[in-house]
């Protein structure tokens, strides 16, 4: 049976090029990867690279780019945002040429916040409304057909499948807010295709998820305790913070791959981390609701890498006006195409996510993907200066390094006269030490020109927000002490 796999594969790659998903084979192909797995092993990593599509040279890519763009453009025009833009700007989609495309401005999420039902084409069948969990404001709507569904999580199981995020046995557990139910109700089902079990456990305390995810299960054929954990960045910290004060060590969990997403994971974050869970593969994904079925792979040298069937990726100068150069910042701009994306259409839109594009071609085991940096922040939490610009992940990743900033970090940042950054931060105690720690780590790679330390994260003036704080209350005195008796579950 595994011989078959390449070619299922290869077929795989070609339906990304067209305008269906066969969702009856797609699932046989799923079926065939588990059953492979069982009889021969994991799946080798030459298959694996068959679904990241073929290699293609810049003219190509260019080529497939803007026929996909024309075809996502005309489905677009049925829709009443952008049949008027269109009708304004006299462009005719089946006709469009790059210069057309570069003309197009990017969607704002403004925009897509305030009427969503303006992006959704005339035909379309929308079955689920998604909500994204408003962290900056009110939630964005973005709509999915029942078949979008579906064709997303046979495509999602043989994603994970492929690399080895999910296996068969797995014991997953989602630490993210229950208001993204449509990424929870995904993962339900992709899990199930997959062989894997999956609970969501929500952002409840941290006490509670930590003993969720210590606690011993006998379930035939799967781990005894959850080994896949998948949560944002700042509840992780969350999560570390209390377990060392609850005195949790690795010995205590199976935990064996960390899914970050969704916010910006540091380097001392994960350094932290292993004093908790010991070391573990972490992996960090990049996706959004509002351009669902458009994400990156991450390779071994910290790229993000956009592969190209799905949709349509561009780095646009920060000051909107053209194409980011090499080196340079710039915002994600990404247009979904067909047949990821047939309910709520964006053309262009505007991620608010700044990244930066690489100085020089990369090398890494995923060069032949476009590839861009790491998120490095919020353009609207970004600070221009004389020297440059100073971003959310600079501070972050400066902080988190440190003791004496409990996880995860709290912070606000703001432009300090002509050159330079004013930080305020939350730290374990407001001394001189703690100070000249704190400075000395910004001072690295931000202007430093002013430093306000505080112990009561109520007292920021202006924090950067943090998903964790979406925090899910419940009778969790009782629960938490049903699950966790301090005197069974920590070790003396």
């Amino acid at each position: 049976m595994i011989e078959t796999v390449p070619a299922q594969l290869r077929y795989v790659c070609s339906l990304a090029f067209g305008t269906r998903l066969h969702t009856r084979s797609l699932d046989r192909l799923v079926t065939a990867l588990v059953d492979a797995r069982e009889e021969f092993g994991a799946v080798g990593r030459d298959a694996a690279e068959a679904l990241r599509g073929p290699v293609l040279d810049d003219t190509a890519r260019r080529e497939v780019q803007i026929r996909r763009f024309r075809k996502q453009a005309e489905l677009a025009a049925r829709t009443p945002y952008y049949g008027r833009v269109f009708a304004e700007l006299g462009i005719e989609p089946r006709k469009l040429r790059w210069a057309d495309l570069e003309a197009l401005p990017p969607t704002p999420k403004e925009m897509l916040k305030a009427d969503p039902d303006a992006f959704v084409p005339a035909g379309a069948r929308p079955a689920f409304r998604a909500l994204t969990t408003g962290t900056t404001g009110i939630p964005t709507t973005v709509y999915f057909s029942r078949a979008e569904f579906e064709a997303t999580v046979v495509l999602g199981a043989i994603s994970v499948l492929l690399a080895r995020q999910v296996e068969p046995g797995d014991v997953v557990q989602l630490s993210v807010s229950s208001r993204a139910l449509f990424p929870v109700m995904l993962a339900a089902q992709i899990a199930a295709r997959v062989g894997a079990v999956v609970y969501q456990a929500g952002f409840v305390d941290p006490g509670h998820a930590l003993a969720l995810l210590a606690e011993k299960r006998s379930l035939p054929g799967h781990r005894p305790r959850a080994n896949v954990l998948s949560t944002t960045p700042s509840y992780f910290g969350s999560l570390v913070e209390r377990g060392a004060e609850l005195g949790y060590r690795p010995r205590d969990f199976g935990v064996e791959r960390i899914v970050l997403g969704g916010e910006i994971a540091t380097q001392g974050l994960r350094d932290r981390a292993t004093r908790l869970f010991g070391e573990v593969e972490y992996v960090e994904p990049y996706a959004a609701t509002e351009i669902f079925g458009t994400g990156a792979l991450t390779c071994l040298s910290g790229h993000l890498h956009f592969p190209v069937p799905p949709g349509l990726v561009e780095v646009v100068s920060l000051d909107g006006r053209r194409e980011a150069e090499p080196g340079e910042p710039g915002t994600l701009v990404v247009t979904p195409f067909a047949p990821y994306r047939t309910t709520t259409v964006v053309l262009r839109y505007d991620t608010a996510d700044v990244v930066r594009v690489p100085a020089e071609p990369p090398t890494c085991e995923l060069s032949t993907i476009p590839a861009t940096s790491h998120v490095l922040g919020k353009l609207a939490r970004s600070i221009p200066h004389s020297g440059g610009w100073t971003f959310q992940r600079d501070v972050a990743e400066a902080l988190e390094t440190l003791e004496e900033v409990p996880l995860p970090a709290r912070f606000g940042m703001r432009a300090d006269r002509a050159d330079g950054v004013a930080v305020e931060v939350v730290a374990r105690e407001d001394d001189a030490r703690t100070r000249r720690r704190v400075a000395a780590a910004l001072e690295r790679s931000v202007p430093l020109r002013g430093l306000r330390v505080v112990t009561d994260p109520a007292s920021l003036e202006d924090p950067v927000l943090l998903r964790t704080d979406l925090r899910e209350h419940s009778f969790s005195d009782f629960g938490t002490a049903r699950l966790r008796p301090a005197e069974e579950a920590v070790p003396a």
